[in-house]
């Protein structure tokens, strides 16, 4: 069933998504186009219409990005506390399969958001010289020095590591947008207003309980861990923070979730 409310859930926010990338990816030519030629012919007009369209490629580029955001508070907003919501919450499908549809569709958007940014930048600067340039510069670099074979392991479980916290990131960022907007929709009067009051005030809760937890972990004494992390090789050492910074980041993710799970399920105040 998850995957039909994910496939259900791809085509109604594609619908927006999908031609406002393609816009991203078009205006990046014409901003190629106005780069390496309009701007260069010193005539006013062809110049006002290369400058309109970097225009264009910059609002189009910001636009994505603003757009995904507005669609992963607006699809659970209106499709589960809404008056979709009525709908919804009769369909034979638990409240994960609901938390999670939304949740990995947000996901997919921010991944798509992220690499057509990155293929239009590349258009954007595209051209013969940079070409040529990135080909000598690669003729001349002495890839035998690199140590790849030794360092390769190392790139790539780091990149694995640099997407798990990304995705994990993402995730608790939308995760904070549900359970604020689940919480302030248990209440009979004010839901939108106090579920700003609960998007603020859940980052000052975590923090708190950051602060308790450090100073038991001071009392319980780190010397012997900060020791045993300097005896590691630097490369290890960088894996073990990642993977620590993404445990830390998903701590709070897994208590967002939870409280959007309890009140979806238990507090749901549709009236």
């Amino acid at each position: 069933m998850l995957r039909k409310l994910m496939k259900h859930e791809l085509r109604a926010t594609g619908r927006v998504m999908g031609p406002l990338l393609l816009l991203v990816l078009v205006a990046a030519v014409g901003g190629n186009l106005s780069t390496y030629r309009l701007l260069e012919t010193g005539n006013g007009v062809l110049n006002t219409l290369g400058v309109l369209l970097l225009m264009g490629y910059t609002i189009a580029f910001v636009a994505s990005g603003v757009m995904a955001f507005v669609l992963m508070v607006q699809r659970f907003y209106k499709n589960l506390l809404r008056d979709e919501g009525y709908l919804t919450m009769t369909l034979p499908v638990s409240v994960h399969e609901h938390i999670w549809a939304k949740l990995l569709t947000s996901l997919i958007w921010w991944i798509a958001v992220l690499a057509v940014a990155a293929v239009s930048m590349l258009i954007l600067v595209f051209s013969r010289n940079m070409m040529q340039e990135i080909s000598d510069i690669l003729a001349h670099l002495h890839i035998g020095d690199l140590n790849l074979s030794q360092n390769l392991p190392h790139i790539v479980l780091f990149c694995v590591e640099l997407a798990m916290l990304l995705a994990v990131g993402g995730a608790c960022v939308c995760l904070h947008f549900y359970a604020a907007l689940a919480v302030g929709h248990s209440f009979t009067h004010h839901k939108d207003a106090l579920s700003v009051a609960g998007f603020f005030a859940m980052p000052v809760a975590w923090h708190f309980i950051q602060r308790i937890a450090m100073f038991l972990l001071n009392l319980v004494g780190l010397e012997g861990v900060r020791l045993w992390l300097q005896s590691l090789q630097p490369a290890t050492q960088t894996h073990l923070t990642m993977l620590g910074v993404t445990v830390v980041t998903a701590i709070p993710a897994a208590l967002y979730y939870a409280l959007t799970a309890y009140f979806l399920k238990n507090r749901l105040n549709l009236g």
